[in-house]
This record gives structure tokens, sequence and C-alpha cells, in this order.
């Protein structure tokens, strides 16, 4: 539950955090093995667009403190995009991590105040925005996410 000091804007963002959990959870269930080579060339789009997701929730509860490295962290860390005839793990291993991490970062994200949530970081030269402008920002990307992996399984 959102602190009932929180910004109500926190409230809405973890409605949509909860929702995208989900609804990704879902879509990845719906999959069959035989639809992860929709390019026909050896691009696995699928396992590619899921495990990117699930690394970048592993990101963030890692800049909020969390211990914890997505099992196919070294395939995603580089951001080389598709990579032909790649190995993924499976969707369902994708899914168990996507379950496991979403659950920790929601709980640190219902841990931060208004302070950490909205002061921009000025130890971060890279972070142009605040805390919460990243999580608006990533929940935004999932959306993205739902519709493209929808889209390629109709």
């Amino acid at each position: 539950m959102v602190k009932p000091n929180a910004d109500i804007r926190l409230s809405t963002l973890i409605h949509k955090y909860d929702l995208h959990t989900v609804l990704i959870s879902k879509v990845i269930n719906g999959i069959e093995t035989l639809d992860l080579s929709l390019l026909g060339n050896g691009a696995n789009k699928i396992p590619l667009l899921v495990g990117g997701q699930v690394k970048l929730r592993f990101e963030v509860a890692n800049l909020l403190g969390v211990d914890e490295v997505q099992n196919a962290d070294t395939l995603f860390r580089f951001n080389k995009g598709i990579q032909f005839n790649m190995g993924y793990l499976s969707l369902e291993s994708f899914n168990l991590e996507w379950k496991k991490i979403s659950s920790i970062l929601r709980t640190e994200i219902l841990e931060l105040d208004n302070e950490n949530l909205f002061t921009y970081s000025e130890d971060d030269p890279e972070m142009k925005g605040t805390f919460f402008d990243l999580l608006s920002g990533i929940i935004e990307r999932e959306a993205s996410i739902i519709s493209i992996l929808t889209r390629l399984l109709i």
C-alpha cells in the first residue's frame, strides 16, 4: 500500500506498475514456443523484448540497493539489440524472474518518500530527472512492450 503522505502520482504509477506486472506475465504465458522466431531469420524478437524488460526492472531494483541479478544478465548487459541465432532463456524462465523482481521492486518503490522520488540527483550526472521520472518512463516503455507483444500474437 502507498504511504498515506505519498504524492498522488506515486499511487497512479503503482497502479500502472501492478497492471503491467500482471499483463506482461499473461502475455508471456500466452506465447507458444513456436512463436519465438517470428522474423524467420534467427532473431528471437519476443525473448529479446521480454528479457530486456525483465533486465530493466532488475536495473531499477539495483539502483534502489537490491542485490539481485537477472539470470540472463550477460545477454542484456550491453544493449546489443537483436542478435541473430542467439540462445535466450525460456519465456517461462523470464516469467519467473519477472514475477520475482517485480515483487521486490514494488516493495522498494513503496518505501521511497517524496524527497527520494522527486529530488533531482546531483550525484549521478547521467540522471536527467527525478527517480519518479525514471519510473514513469519505464512504465511507458512497458506499455509499448505489452502492445508490441500483443500485436505479434494476433
